[in-house]
């Protein structure tokens, strides 16, 4: 399967019919927590979400706040260390 990177369409919603998949190429400008997440209420507080972390170089509450305590994670990081405090 081949994808279009060099010159893709630039969209804010896309279709994805059922028992199907869509490839989306996201381009985020600057540090922090980004929610990636469905519009549809019901999606949405069923956890239908992605957090992605972009890190700075520079650890500062500036950029991302730190972890809450009772943060609930699956999957691959189930049992991985939680990252160190950030500064302010």
């Amino acid at each position: 399967m081949n994808y279009n990177l060099l010159d893709a369409v630039s969209r804010h919603t896309i279709q994805v019919f059922p028992h199907s998949w869509a490839a989306i190429l996201i381009s985020l400008d600057n540090c922090g927590m980004w929610n990636i997440r469905s519009e549809i209420w019901d999606r949405h507080y069923l956890g239908q979400q992605l957090y992605i972390s972009l890190l700075s170089p520079n650890r500062s509450v500036r950029d991302e706040y730190n972890l809450p305590e009772d943060v609930m994670t699956c999957g691959v990081v189930e049992g991985m260390p939680r990252p160190p405090p950030f500064s302010s």
